[in-house]
């Protein structure tokens, strides 16, 4: 009985480990192509992805620290809760990509597709975003403490409750935003383009 319960917890364990489908993650490494592949919680910190599609596929939880994926096809990908710190992804295409929990110091975003994303509870802090068009993305909860927002659009985005604490905002455009009072003095201050429907709470 004792023997019994240890093999199953031991299978159990296995399992847990190894989340995601190894098949797929040899597939991808291959073919550098894995559409609708599972991923999650897969180890590909150090990668060089650039250039892969990995179009629909489930890289929950998956790490991908210092992970290169410059001109990477991640649409419609789910990162719910992927570690993306250092991860450069200049010239990706994340549309309709989910990237709630993610975590995500330093992460490199820089004429980069995010229409119709999702970014909801995430940690963008230090991240560095460049000419990105963010207006139709969804931004909820978000802390972009210390982070470089240049040359993109945030108009008629609702971030009252994301964190812009000692955000650089060259050249960005806050038009329609609704911010709370104190984001909107700051934003003020960096000189962001604001204008009469920018709504500061």
């Amino acid at each position: 009985m004792i023997l019994r319960f240890y093999t199953i917890l031991v299978l159990t364990s296995s399992s847990l480990l190894f989340a995601f489908d190894k098949g797929d993650l040899v597939l991808l490494k291959k073919e550098k192509t894995c559409l609708f592949c599972d991923l999650k919680d897969a180890n590909l910190s150090g990668m060089n992805l650039s250039g892969y599609d990995l179009t629909d596929s489930d890289l929950s939880g998956a790490d991908l620290t210092y992970t290169s994926l410059i001109k990477s096809n991640l649409n419609s990908v789910n990162l719910d809760g992927a570690i993306l710190i250092n991860t450069n992804a200049r010239h990706s295409n994340f549309k309709y990509a989910n990237l709630s929990h993610v975590i995500a110091h330093g992460l490199v975003l820089k004429d980069v597709t995010l229409a119709h994303a999702k970014i909801i509870d995430a940690n963008m802090s230090g991240a560095r975003l460049w000419n990105l068009d963010l207006r139709k993305t969804t931004i909820k909860h978000t802390d972009f403490t210390g982070a470089a927002i240049a040359v993109c659009k945030l108009g008629g985005i609702n971030l009252i409750d994301s964190n812009l604490k000692d955000t650089i905002l060259w050249k960005s455009s806050f038009k329609g935003s609704i911010l709370s009072k104190k984001e909107c003095k700051h934003v003020k201050d960096q000189g962001a383009i604001i204008d009469a429907k920018t709504s500061c709470k």
